[in-house]
């Protein structure tokens, strides 16, 4: 779908939305949340061949502006498949600015009959800062089932799993039976203390999880009260409420996915190798095989598509990769780009360090060598998943370095290496050995039974 197509469907489902909550329709407003004058809206997209897209935006009614959040991609079961925020796939990125910004439309979407939340305290604030809270202004009732929203401010910030998501308050909504007393959770939402909704849970993804969720005697008991009123807006407990702007994140936040962009040290440095596999890989770095720069960088340009790559040499000799592929990012700890030593993805909460070695490598490379590598990488625990891969080399005759890109000079030698792991297609790859730099660069690639893919290097850029 284009994006105006997109964004005639997003503003098309939002006048429905605005149609289908006026009136006296019960339990159609879970999927919005205005807090102060800031909207949060999310419309379900059909797709054309199943499943759907789920588009979070939000509208500040103050200053007339729209900023996109995220989008969950749902299969034919209604499952989240995948979500991205902007063009970062599985990671929390702040709101960008939305694709509509213009004044009449905005000033037609703020005019939804979604109200402003209007927090009731229902107990005392906890002694971690936590209160709790029932939002009076959505409170429904249709025979004997009660729509209620329940509100969780915290003190200070922190995130939330899997995206790293910022929270500073939660919201939960859900269906609660009079008669049965039969409860149903209906959506989640994660809310920053901007008032932005930064994650949620809704449709099949909270059925899945409904028992996450139960009744507790502090919901219980407000249901009581509710059911037996007889006018929900007049509700009172301990009193109105305000979350304070501004909040601080707590001393124990912490993020669970590693920061890559700018190709950090400290990622691959929270991985120490074993001393005795480190005194190996020294052995075979020194003298032969120590970069000859400081940092180098390229785009790979393949029918595949373009990745960015930046090297950057540490002060052992490591070459310390970043892999830029546009919604996620790789990072590679390696020896001159030919060993895998660790790794990590800006996706993955677990990065891999090597924990076993076995190699016939030499250096220096020398036309006509062979040599195998055997490697055992082990992800960090909890997980302590282990990953075998096998690599059986040959060195060839190659060229001028400068006929794979200008910026490279002297000599290189042609390195020919056959790859399998467990559960992994075989990989096939014909790599250029820089005798000058010192450094593995990509020639060609095959995996599995695909063809080859010849791979050019662009915007070379070198610091010696």
């Amino acid at each position: 779908m284009s994006r105006s197509s997109t964004c005639a469907a997003l503003l098309a489902g939002l006048m429905l939305f605005s149609s289908a909550s006026s009136g006296d329709a019960a339990f159609t407003r879970l999927n919005a949340l205005r807090i102060n004058d800031r909207l949060n809206v999310m419309v379900a997209l059909a797709g054309k061949s199943g499943g759907a897209m789920q588009v979070w935006q939000a509208y500040d009614c103050k200053s007339l502006s729209a900023q996109a959040l995220y989008r969950n991609f749902l299969n034919n079961k209604g499952v989240t498949t995948a979500r991205f925020y902007g063009s970062e796939f599985g990671r929390y990125l702040p709101p960008q600015p939305g694709p509509n910004q213009d004044p009449e439309t905005l000033k037609r979407i703020c005019s939804l009959p979604e109200k402003a939340a209007v927090w009731e305290k229902i107990e005392p604030t906890n002694r971690f800062g936590a209160t709790a809270l029932v939002d009076v202004a959505s409170l429904k009732r249709s025979g004997d089932e009660l729509q209620v929203r329940f509100g969780y401010d915290y003190a200070t910030r922190d995130f939330d799993p899997p995206y790293d998501a910022p929270f500073a308050f939660k919201v939960e909504n859900y269906r609660f039976n009079c008669q049965t007393q039969a409860l149903a959770p209906v959506s989640m939402m994660d809310v920053d203390d901007k008032g932005y909704v930064t994650d949620s849970l809704d449709g099949v993804d909270i059925a899945r999880r409904k028992d996450d969720f139960p009744l507790t005697s502090l919901m219980k008991q407000t249901f009581t009260r509710l059911c037996a009123s007889t006018d929900l807006n007049s509700f009172r407990a301990l009193g109105r409420f305000t979350s304070a702007p501004h909040k601080s994140f707590s001393r124990d936040a912490h993020t669970i996915l590693p920061a890559l962009s700018d190709n950090p040290a400290s990622v691959m440095a929270a991985l120490p190798l074993d001393k005795g596999l480190e005194q190996q890989v020294h052995q075979l770095i020194a003298p032969w095989a120590l970069p000859r720069f400081r940092q180098l960088s390229w785009v790979e340009n393949s029918s595949s598509g373009k990745v960015a790559v930046r090297i950057d040499v540490d002060e052992q000799g490591y070459l310390r990769k970043l892999e830029n592929y546009g919604i996620w990012k790789v990072q590679r700890l390696t020896l001159g780009n030919l060993i895998q030593l660790k790794f990590a993805m800006s996706i993955a909460s677990q990065p891999s360090s090597l924990e076993a070695l076995t190699t016939t490598l030499r250096f220096p490379l020398v036309a006509g060598q062979t040599f195998t590598v055997d490697a055992n990488l082990v992800a960090r625990a909890p997980s302590s998943e282990e990953r075998r891969t096998r690599q059986q080399c040959s060195v060839r005759a190659g060229g001028e370095a400068h006929s794979i890109s200008p910026a490279f000079s002297g000599r290189y030698l042609q390195v020919a290496c056959h790859s399998e792991g467990d559960g992994q297609k075989t990989v096939e790859t014909r790599d250029a050995w820089l005798e000058d730099l010192r450094v593995l660069v990509p020639l060609a690639s095959k995996l599995g039974s695909a063809p080859w893919q010849d791979t050019r290097l662009e915007q070379v850029a070198l610091t010696r």
